[in-house]
């Protein structure tokens, strides 16, 4: 027979199991700028105090404490940071994975700044330079091929992004051929507005709610077929389902079920955190300088979002719910 005293020490154990944060995976944002213009990106007018080295050091030995597994590295562009080395060592040597989205530039220029990663996204949205440099910048093919080349040469595992209008629409199977040759897969996601980083005066370029309908319809085809594409075919069913494709989010009553903020985290370069970058939840975000790491990631746990379209999360969302497509899908990504 349980005693009072059993029960009492089980209901704390099951409290702390309850309450006690998880942080495997987090999306660290070391700051805004960056060497490339994109048409349909607003990220480097976005201004924002930044952590310090040592501040961002310490905050990957917490995480490490905490559990973290990996960790990536965004911006911006995260590899024009003058502290990137050090800060992704950090993260290295504490046995973290660590990965970086890129659009390649300085990368191509400086290839041990990809000798502490693990994981490497190339920014890419056409084969064709002329497109290409046409929606990132001058030079940005240059510096993307590079770098995929530099990436996969140091046996980096490598991925490719793709933003996709409508001045490169066309350009999409001819780059998922390009990445399957190279032993690559890729992520293509339609550009979205309503979020703080993404710049209204793209709306012209963006796709119809039709054709985003079609493109999610052909990358279930695609990933059934067995192409390189990065995600399930459940994560784009789940796009393709979405009743209104002009509403990137919905909240809900309550705390929302979402596993952004509980089992992954978005760090601003601030310090500030968040569920996720296009997150709609009505939430004032903890700091980590001012209210400390833990209380931050506690804090984030509870919020509105109740869900999205967006496949990349969607996938992510899918993984930490323990979904047989999903795990399959992430060991066949290696």
């Amino acid at each position: 027979m349980i005693k009072a005293r059993q029960l009492k020490v089980g209901l704390r154990v099951l409290r702390y199991c309850l309450n006690r944060v998880r942080p495997f995976e987090v999306a660290a944002q070391l700051w805004n700028t960056c060497d490339q213009r994109c048409i349909y990106c607003r990220c480097p007018e976005v201004k924002t105090e930044l952590m310090t080295t040592e501040q961002w050091c310490r905050v990957l030995r917490e995480l490490r404490r905490l559990g973290t597994i990996r960790i990536k590295f965004q911006g911006g562009e995260p590899t024009l940071k003058p502290d990137f080395p050090e800060i992704c060592w950090e993260a290295r040597k504490l046995g973290m994975i660590t990965s970086t989205v890129t659009n390649g530039m300085r990368t191509s220029a400086n290839p041990e700044l990809l000798d502490p990663l693990m994981e490497v996204v190339v920014s890419l949205d056409s084969l064709r330079p002329d497109i290409n440099d046409h929606m990132r910048g001058p030079g940005a093919f240059k510096g993307a091929m590079k770098t995929i080349d530099l990436s996969l040469g140091k046996g980096i595992k490598t991925y490719v992004n793709m933003a996709l209008c409508q001045i490169n629409l066309e350009d999409l199977e001819a780059l998922l051929t390009f990445c399957e040759r190279r032993g690559m897969k890729m992520n293509a996601q339609p550009i979205k507005f309503g979020v703080v980083y993404y710049d209204d005066e793209a709306r012209p370029f963006a796709l119809t709610p039709s054709q985003i309908r079609e493109f999610h319809l052909q990358m279930i085809e695609w990933k059934k077929r067995g192409r390189g594409i990065m995600f399930s075919a459940s994560s784009f069913q789940k796009a393709l389902d979405w009743p209104d494709l002009t509403r990137n989010n919905i909240r809900c009553r309550g705390n929302s079920d979402c596993m952004a903020g509980k089992f992954y985290f978005h760090i601003d370069p601030n310090g500030d955190v968040i569920p996720c970058i296009p997150h709609g939840a009505d939430l004032e975000p903890k700091n980590i300088l001012k209210d400390g790491l833990y209380e931050a990631l506690r804090q984030v746990r509870y919020h509105n979002c109740g869900d999205c379209w967006s496949p990349y999360l969607n996938e992510r969302k899918a993984l930490f719910r323990l979904r047989p497509e999903a795990i399959i899908e992430f060991f066949k990504r290696g």
